[in-house]
């Protein structure tokens, strides 16, 4: 996907490696242990073009999809409005 990655104990920076037409794509995400084996991912875009973090998280949560699950908050702002933030949980 082309992303530097810059990790600090349970939180990651993923920097994009070109500059888009609003700088450089950072987005900044943390892991929560909700359980044992549950954990939640936030994602959130801390720079740059929100399009472009759009692409991202709709490629990644594709991807992800038979591992993931959204948050109830999440499906409803995407069903209205196609918004793509909030957080995921993975076990």
């Amino acid at each position: 996907m082309g992303f530097d990655v810059k990790k600090n104990n349970y939180k990651m920076k993923l920097l994009g490696e070109k500059s888009g037409r609003k700088g450089q794509l950072a987005i900044t995400t943390e892991v929560f242990q909700v359980a044992p084996s549950l954990y939640m991912v936030e994602m959130r875009k801390s720079g740059g073009d929100t399009l472009e973090f759009h692409k991202f998280y709709k490629n990644l949560t594709t991807g992800l999809k038979d591992i993931v699950w959204k948050t109830i908050d999440v499906e409803k702002e995407e069903e209205t409005q196609g918004g793509t933030s909030g957080a995921v949980v993975a076990s």
